[in-house]
């Protein structure tokens, strides 16, 4: 099991102890399965990355974008199963995740929310520029990451402007979603929801969330 260390908390004896959270195969408080879950500095985790290039949108939909995060996911032998930060008419994240009550970590370890509820109420607290083998990924400024959902997870449809890009079946001028931008933030939902729409040309990165 690969181990990094987390961004914050307390260093004893060179291992990074985090209040509050649950210790991998340890005895006390509920088991974590480290083989479905991430195991950093010995803490249960839900790992986070980014695609490791810009993909146009029509992806091929919303399996097909999960395909493409498990693909990566298992390339660089993460653990578990992986999902993309995607919506479309008929679902979202806030549908399809699991909503997880130990932290979200990026590959490298560095820590992202405490929890589903944070992550979806106060954002990541990093910018989540990491791929699945924990290496930034190269992008320039203002590179976008297809979303078409909000920073609550629910799928976002800007007032029927978005139509998530045909169902991320079409890269053209005349279909439109919502994107989050992949480094730029000027407001705390820029991560995952940047307004107005965009037109669904050129390409974007994907958010995958281990569930």
């Amino acid at each position: 099991m690969r181990s990094a260390p987390l961004s914050s908390g307390l260093v004893v004896a060179g291992v990074i102890c985090i209040a509050g959270l649950t210790a991998c195969g340890g005895d006390d408080g509920p088991d974590c399965d480290c083989a479905a879950a991430g195991c950093f500095a010995d803490m249960c985790t839900k790992t986070v990355f980014v695609l490791d290039k810009a993909i146009p949108a029509d992806i091929g939909g919303v399996a097909a974008a999960d395909s493409l995060c498990a693909q990566q996911a298992a390339a660089a032998m993460l653990p578990g199963v992986y999902s993309a930060w995607l919506s479309d008419a008929s679902s979202s994240p806030y549908q399809r995740f699991s909503k997880s009550t130990v932290p979200y970590v990026l590959a490298d370890g560095t820590m992202l929310a405490d929890d589903w509820d944070a992550l979806t109420r106060e954002g990541p607290a990093a910018v989540i520029d990491v791929n699945a083998s924990g290496q930034k990924v190269a992008a320039e400024d203002g590179a976008i990451v297809w979303t078409g959902t909000g920073v609550d997870g629910r799928a976002d449809d800007y007032n029927g402007a978005s139509n998530f890009c045909s169902g991320w079946s079409r890269n053209v001028l005349e279909d439109s979603t919502l994107v989050g931008y992949l480094t730029r933030r000027t407001k705390s939902s820029d991560w995952s929801r940047v307004v107005p729409t965009v037109s669904c040309t050129g390409a974007g990165f994907l958010y995958c969330v281990q569930q």
